[in-house]
């Protein structure tokens, strides 16, 4: 990342930094509480994990087959991520406020939403790790749906580096409809990292489709 666009960011104040902090470190509860409870009921593995860059900014691009995917692939990760979530979630009472606390924030399925753009682009000019799912729903069967342009548009045009990740047999282990994880084994695959090209200007279809 250019090191004079670093530089140019406002230091935090005291209160952010406290409240950064905090956010931390109820970030880091939740992700081992994740950790455990999955590791007990899923027989929870985890295979690559030394392709894990040290530090952001870069995107983490998971297979969807299950809705614990997301809380899988945090409890997998040693760096901290933000993570889209479809919008209908956040007017849940509970949940949504839940999710915006551990760093979720909504998408708008089916549209162009320069919101949730806008604050993903965010993340990885902060240095940060986004988590994202270019099939753009869950897949019924557990095999890969054809992606969405999403996530190879926010790689070209930040430049940042790529870690794919594969959640093996979410899917049965928790399953659409279900409210709790069965007995069933699953095992988070990190790939190696992904190098991308910064593509200025506009992205048309077809350099996306290759991406």
């Amino acid at each position: 990342m250019n090191r004079n666009a670093v530089a140019s960011i406002p230091r935090a104040s005291p209160g952010h930094r406290v409240a950064g902090t905090l956010s931390g470190l109820w970030y880091l509860f939740w992700k081992l509480v994740m950790s455990a409870f999955f590791k007990v009921l899923t027989r929870f593995t985890i295979e690559g994990r030394e392709h894990e860059p040290e530090r952001g900014p870069f995107i983490v691009a998971g297979n969807h087959a299950s809705a614990a995917d997301p809380l899988i692939i945090g409890a997998a990760l040693r760096n901290r991520a933000a993570y889209m979530a479809k919008a209908e979630l956040f007017s849940v009472p509970v949940v949504g406020p839940w999710l915006r606390s551990i760093g979720t924030f909504p998408v708008r399925r089916g549209q162009p939403d320069r919101a949730a753009i806008r604050h993903s682009l965010e993340v990885l000019a902060s240095g940060g790790v986004l988590v994202m799912f270019p099939e753009g729903t869950r897949s019924p069967d557990g095999r890969l749906q054809d992606p969405e342009p999403g996530a190879a548009m926010l790689a070209l045009r930040t430049g940042v580096t790529v870690l794919p990740i594969a959640v093996v047999n979410s899917h049965r282990a928790m399953p659409k409809g279900s409210a709790l994880p069965r007995f069933q084994r699953v095992i988070v695959r990190f790939g190696r990292p992904l190098s991308v090209p910064k593509i200025e200007g506009k992205l048309d279809h077809q350099v996306l489709e290759e991406w």
